[in-house]
């Protein structure tokens, strides 16, 4: 009987163990019920606290000074937009080429080709898809002029320039031979009374340029350089942009249509300030042939007269509200120029440039293969200062006179009016253009407040891309605006090939401008009834006479910097 004992004795505790463990797990579940709640508030804190860090630390990444509140960059994402402008009558955002047949058959604007070459195919391609009417082509071989006339179906061709300027059919002549041709030509057709449009650059040297406009000038006649940048629908929105966002005056206003583009596009306001820099860098590899007029100096070759100048052409645009220089007035008469206010106030203060004719393998070419410059508007060098006061005895911090150099020199106090200090434009501007290598042709100008890249090609562009910054801190917003371009592009590589150039087309913009301004008042030199408005059409607003003196004038300037001249 002791066993049962001994087992009834030791069930007892065994009978227990069931709800011990009952009781500790009810426990358990009670203390974690409790601490849920806690733990999960620390954890948020602690997610929180790490996320506060990271923005912190952001913050100090992109923030561009270190005095800058961290309030007012709060909530700040940058926003990607995509844009087309609106399109007022002076743009024109999708050009039809119907639109350029109906301004030629209300003009009946005649032209002729004289210079047979690669540009000269994509103009008159660009014209003939356009529906204008092309009577006559000149060259001084007679197999050339035949062929060209035989591909674009024109009527008339001539085996001299000077059968060309003596035909009475012809209204408006594109001359489009080598650089260092384009005056004898031009002053041929002038003297004929022929209205011109010449290739850029007009030509090789200032004096050739001045004389060239004198003669126009003379005969009543229509002058222009091709700079069909100026005509793209997007860089007549940039323009835009530069005269809203800078600062120009009140006197402006009355001067002439240009300033009236001062007014912002419904929609897309921006504000950038004013421009303070630019960059660009235009370059292309060339093909190694001293005979092809890239590489030859007596056919005005150099990749400074081919490419630069759209960069120079560029920074004028940004430099339309420079007041008139001193300094450049009186570098321009000491070289014996005459220029107009405007062409002076177009004018920088400062020219640096160098470059060399190395090419491939060492070979070296009698032109500018690598060229590299810089154009500064405004400021200028006046001297190391080693921070000495002449006159501080009195302890006072304004300095009247400085020591410059060992010597003592009274500091320059502005004459200028405050409202001429808050207007006053200064740019620099560092550009590279080069036959040795390729480049994205993309310009970009700084402002205040933000950038504005020109997507390449940056001589026809159709595309950009706009970035506004907070005053002094990061990104707010990126904006890309573009404009299509004319729809012949199809029609021009199916009639007449494939264009040699990019975006060929875009010479219909040039052609439509010319077309118009001619319907609106009258083609100089042609005898007709219809009376001219101020003489007929003498100069268009886009690409004004000043500006392309200026151009040449700069283009020269930096040749003789490198000693190219």
């Amino acid at each position: 009987m002791a066993c049962p004992t001994s087992s009834a004795t030791e069930a007892t505790p065994l009978s227990k163990h069931p709800a011990t463990t009952t009781t500790s797990t009810s426990r358990t579940r009670r203390m974690t019920r409790r601490l849920r709640l806690p733990i999960a508030l620390a954890l948020s804190i602690a997610i929180a606290l790490a996320l506060l860090f990271l923005r912190d630390s952001t913050r100090r990444q992109i923030s561009y000074t270190p005095t800058i509140r961290q309030d007012a960059v709060e909530n700040i994402t940058p926003q990607k937009t995509v844009m087309s402008p609106p399109s007022p009558s002076f743009y024109l955002p999708a050009l039809n080429a119907n639109e350029i047949l109906r301004r030629s058959s209300n003009t009946g604007l005649r032209w002729g080709i004289l210079g047979l070459g690669r540009i000269a195919h994509d103009f008159t391609s660009a014209l003939v898809v356009s529906g204008c009417n092309v009577t006559a082509v000149a060259s001084t071989s007679s197999i050339r002029a035949e062929s060209f006339a035989q591909h674009f179906s024109i009527p008339i061709h001539y085996d001299s320039y000077e059968a060309l300027a003596s035909d009475p059919n012809v209204d408006i002549v594109y001359v489009a031979t080598t650089n260092q041709n384009h005056r004898m030509p031009t002053v041929l057709m002038l003297q004929h009374g022929k209205n011109v449009l010449v290739e850029k650059p007009t030509s090789v040297r200032y004096a050739d340029t001045k004389s060239m406009f004198e003669e126009a000038q003379k005969k009543g006649l229509f002058l222009m350089t091709n700079h069909w940048t100026r005509f793209f629908p997007l860089i007549k929105f940039l323009r835009r942009t530069f005269l809203t966002n800078g600062a120009a005056t009140s006197d402006y206003e009355t001067q002439d249509s240009r300033m009236k583009l001062r007014l912002k596009p419904k929609n897309h306001d921006f504000y950038l300030g004013k421009v303070l820099a630019m960059h660009g860098d235009f370059s292309f590899p060339t093909p190694l042939s001293p005979s092809d007029r890239f590489l030859n100096r007596t056919l005005g070759g150099g990749v400074t007269l081919d490419v630069g100048c759209y960069l120079i052409e560029l920074a004028l645009l940004a430099a339309y509200d420079h007041y008139k220089s001193t300094s450049a007035s009186r570098r321009l008469l000491n070289n014996g120029h005459t220029m107009s206010d405007a062409s002076t106030r177009l004018f920088p203060d400062g020219i640096d440039a160098s470059g060399h004719g190395i090419m491939y393998n060492g070979l070296e070419f009698p032109v500018d293969v690598e060229s590299s410059f810089t154009l500064r508007w405004g400021g200028g060098n006046y001297g190391v200062w080693n921070g000495e006061c002449a006159n501080s005895d009195d302890g006072d911090s304004k300095c009247e006179t400085i020591s410059v150099g060992g010597k003592t020199t009274k500091t320059i106090e502005s004459t200028e009016t405050d409202r001429e200090k808050e207007n006053k434009f200064t740019m620099i501007s560092s550009f590279q253009a080069s036959f040795r290598r390729p480049s994205t042709f993309e310009v970009e100008y700084v402002f205040e407040y933000g950038r504005v890249v020109l997507h390449g090609p940056g001589n026809c562009p159709n595309e950009m891309t706009v970035y506004e910054h907070e005053p002094y801190g990061p990104l707010k917003r990126e904006t890309k605006v573009s404009y299509p371009l004319p729809p012949i592009k199809d029609k021009l590589s199916k009639r007449y090939g494939t264009p040699y150039y990019p975006r060929a087309e875009g010479f219909a913009y040039v052609i439509d401008a010319i077309e118009k301004c001619m319907a609106e008042k009258g083609v100089p030199g042609r005898e007709e009834s219809v009376k001219l408005i101020d003489g007929g059409c003498l100069e268009l607003e886009e690409n004004t006479i000043d500006e392309q003196l200026v151009t040449v004038q700069i283009t020269e300037d930096v040749l003789k910097d490198m000693g190219y001249f």
